[in-house]
């Protein structure tokens, strides 16, 4: 009977990526609360079709483009700015307080901060009147009572302007995103880099009662010149970083079966789980990268994670990986 053992290990890139965004090799923004990142490279293609039945005897493939997306939970002004092209204003700004309820005693009522212009009152019956403010304080009447006022004030703010005319930012996009194999969890991360990533400009701001605001920024991808001139233009460079140091340490290992019995010249493959601890999953370790050794390879010897029955007898198979030991005990009868 002919045993095998499945060596293979997968790679995998889970969850979304981090984002950085370069205007003029000037950090714009980062995004580490991504909901959606994503590349699509499309091709355009055109059919040489002939001969009996029309048949497709070519198609000629052009016009390739490649537009990335992001879509973030987090508010971030920088990135409505570089989506309109307009630089972040910070200063003195008039700002409103819309229907901020006010206490009114005998007429009197205690604004919050001190309007700019005039305030508005709005009363409960929806009727309204226009009030001039002493600093921080209105007169409305002589009563108690309640009311709503809006009202102008000064303060310091960030502001982002969307005009007619500007056009969205074209910079730098590097994605960032981590990589993990199921035999060794993560093991690096993969990089795409978009040297010209121009923003498209449009964007919806909507405001839910459940949920919060997303921004998402789309656009597409320019083609530039290589830094080294030996690719030609390009859209993207995408880079693997192995960072191995980076997986989880196997704490011990369970090398299966623990018990082998077998008969002269049957064979039967080994397993082995590294078992990592804490809060941390278990990991299959490929058996290549093990040291395997027979305390007497007369009665069964090992080859490729394989134990071959040799003459009847007991051995121990030994399996080491990382200075991490288990012990396997075969029965050849």
């Amino acid at each position: 009977m002919k045993n095998t053992v499945n060596n293979y290990s997968k790679d995998f890139l889970v969850s979304t990526a981090d984002v950085a965004f370069f205007v003029n090799d000037v950090l714009a923004f980062t995004g580490t609360t991504s909901l959606n990142t994503s590349i699509s490279v499309s091709m355009e293609d055109q059919e040489i079709t002939g001969g009996k039945g029309n048949k497709t005897l070519y198609k000629f493939k052009y016009g390739r483009k490649l537009a990335p997306s992001i879509e973030m939970a987090q508010w971030n002004l920088a990135y409505i700015a570089a989506n309109v092209g307009s630089t972040i204003f910070e200063g003195l700004k008039d700002v409103f307080v819309v229907a901020e309820p006010v206490t009114l005693t005998k007429g009197i009522g205690t604004l919050k901060r001190e309007p700019v212009g005039k305030v508005f009152v709005e009363y409960s019956d929806g009727s309204t009147e226009e009030i001039a403010p002493a600093g921080s304080t209105i007169t409305v009447g002589d009563a108690d009572g309640k009311i709503l006022a809006t009202y102008q004030y000064s303060t310091n703010v960030k502001r982002v302007t969307v005009d007619a005319e500007s056009t969205p930012f074209v910079g730098r996009l590097v994605m960032s995103a981590d990589k993990h194999n199921n035999r060794k969890g993560k093991v690096g991360e993969v990089q795409i880099e978009v040297p010209s990533f121009q923003l498209n400009g449009t964007f919806d701001i909507t405001l839910e009662a459940s949920g919060n605001t997303t921004t998402k920024l789309e656009g597409d991808a320019l083609a530039v010149d290589d830094d080294s001139c030996t690719d030609g233009s390009v859209y993207a460079y995408i880079t693997e970083i192995p960072s191995e140091d980076s997986a989880v340490a196997v704490s011990d290992l369970a090398v299966t079966p623990s018990v082998i019995t077998l008969a002269v010249n049957e064979t039967k493959p080994l397993n082995v789980i590294g078992i990592r601890g804490g809060l941390y999953s278990n990991v299959s370790i490929d058996i290549a990268e093990c040291e395997i050794t027979s305390s007497d390879s007369s009665v069964a010897s090992v080859e490729n994670g394989i134990v071959t029955a040799v003459s009847t007898g007991t051995a121990y198979i030994s399996v080491v990986h990382n200075d991490v030991e288990d012990v396997v005990k075969v029965i050849i009868s």
